[in-house]
């Protein structure tokens, strides 16, 4: 489902800008956590049927606290607080543990933080609702694979997983995402670039493209389950 979107124009922040909160699905134009969840709800709703009406669900489902849009906080910001809404509804697994992961202990706390950042932060209200997302992730654990090592757990690697990538930057969790592709052994990311401005399948492997940003630390891992609790 993430290749068939390879080519797409990458636009930044298309979640934004509405004057309440509603559901948003762009395939025209995407950035890496909009191809994410897009590609995710759409291999989701294939398993059991691929339609219009399906797919919209499994983006509430993936996207939103308990399922329900309920304004701008409700909405999972956070790839941790993503992946907690994936797993807590059994359409999502972390496997990053399973592949050697290490505790990735962080306080998560950027929006908050830099909340002059996002238009949607609007008044004392929203913003305290923020903190008690952030809190809510904050009481869960977590695993990360350090980006050096990577390569040696690229070939337990599956197509379709999916990567959070975890950040130096005090308060994020991760700066980015994508699918993997195995190719040959190793992993590719297919995922929206800001550098070249498109989705593109990366042309290097998974542990070369995190080596080569400073701000990466590694990623977190997840796959979707066989068969998910609706």
């Amino acid at each position: 489902m993430a290749e068939t979107f390879l080519g797409t124009p990458y636009v930044a922040h298309t979640l934004e800008g509405n004057a309440s909160e509603q559901l948003v699905c762009r395939f025209d134009a995407l950035d890496c956590t909009t191809l994410v969840d897009v590609s995710v709800a759409l291999a989701l709703a294939k398993k059991e049927e691929l339609d219009y009406n399906n797919f919209l669900d499994k983006m509430v489902q993936l996207r939103y606290d308990g399922g329900k849009i309920d304004g701008y906080s409700s909405r999972q910001h956070y790839f941790l607080s993503w992946r907690n809404q994936g797993q807590q509804t059994g359409l999502l697994e972390d496997i990053t543990k399973t592949l050697g992961g290490v505790p990735y202990k962080k306080e998560i706390n950027f929006m908050s933080a830099h909340a002059d950042l996002y238009k949607g932060i609007d008044s004392k209200e929203v913003l305290e609702k923020i903190k008690v997302n952030e809190r809510r992730v904050n009481a869960e654990s977590y695993y990360f694979v350090p980006k050096e090592n990577v390569k040696n757990v690229e070939a337990n690697l599956h197509d379709g997983d999916i990567i959070g990538i975890t950040s130096t930057i005090p308060g994020l969790d991760c700066n980015h995402q994508g699918i993997v592709k195995m190719t040959k052994g190793r992993a590719h990311l297919v995922h929206a670039s800001t550098t070249a401005k498109k989705v593109i399948s990366s042309n290097v492997p998974l542990s070369d493209y995190l080596n080569s940003v400073k701000r990466h630390s590694g990623v977190i891992v997840l796959r979707l389950k066989e068969k998910g609790n609706n």
